[in-house]
């Protein structure tokens, strides 16, 4: 009896914090931001940390089965009217 009480609460304790909790904090520090160059918007990605004006990015792009990445160099943000940062406007590195 006790081993079966044990391991239901081990299985709910190992979904409350990897599934529920980690997510959770995930979708709340992250945001989406837009990578826009030459008016026109190039990626979107998910973010932790607002870059910086002249800063270097790494986009990924998936292109059918290969993984393609460039540099993108930070030159305006944009902020939205809440504060947090929308798009990133600049150009690649070559």
């Amino acid at each position: 009896m006790k081993k079966s009480h044990n391991k239901k609460r081990n299985i709910f304790l190992n979904w409350l914090i990897y599934n529920f909790l980690i997510k959770f904090v995930e979708q709340e520090l992250s945001f989406q931001i837009q990578f826009v160059t030459d008016g026109k918007t190039v990626s979107t990605q998910q973010m932790y940390v607002v870059p910086q004006i002249g800063s270097k990015v790494e986009i990924i792009k998936f292109e059918f089965t290969e993984e393609i990445t460039k540099l993108f160099l930070v030159q305006d943000i944009i902020y939205s009217s809440y504060g947090s940062a929308n798009k990133a406007i600049g150009r690649f590195i070559e």
